[in-house]
């Protein structure tokens, strides 16, 4: 199984005996309402569905942990013809702490040596400053505005999207 570890995280593919502690951090609304498609109330159903590994084919994604304990999620996948996105979400009580900046770095590096993919997609809410910056801090750059569905908040609301592009080497 693949495992990406920083100093501080480790991440892999998710499983079945996930489900409890993915549900812990899906049942945070100030959490989910910065996602697309996790409901709220929690739902676990929804969330055993999301407990399966991903198929190695579209990327890497999977919770992320601290001290053995979960504390986010995070993935690169490419599920369709608009190319590889980045997503990712954290447990408040991890906010704050560079989490999402050192385990993305880690993974974006994981998917250029992997796949043959030109450029990776992310997007983050108008609202979710803290979103922008981690992208920022990765390197992505910031593309037109659209708009997206937040499942959480029932409702479409302005998006900020970015690209970052596979690296050149001379």
């Amino acid at each position: 199984m693949t495992r990406l570890i920083t100093d501080r995280l480790m991440m892999r593919r998710a499983q079945p005996a996930d489900v409890d502690a993915f549900h812990a951090l899906v049942s945070h609304f100030d959490l989910v309402r910065m996602t697309s498609s996790w409901p709220w109330p929690s739902d676990p159903a929804f969330t055993k569905s999301r407990c399966v590994p991903c198929d190695p084919a579209m990327g890497m994604a999977g919770p992320v942990f601290h001290q053995r304990q979960l504390v986010g999620a995070m993935g690169v996948l490419c599920r369709d013809e608009s190319g590889p996105e980045l997503g990712y979400m954290f447990a408040p009580d991890h906010w704050s702490k560079g989490f999402a900046s050192e385990m993305a770095a880690k993974l974006i590096a994981h998917v250029w040596a992997r796949y043959d993919w030109d450029v990776i997609g992310a997007t983050a809410f108008e609202d979710n400053p803290a979103s922008v910056r981690v992208l920022s801090k990765l390197g992505f750059v910031e593309t037109e505005p659209t708009t997206g569905r937040c499942r959480a908040r029932n409702g479409d609301f302005p998006l900020r999207s970015f690209t970052l592009s596979r690296p050149t080497h001379p």
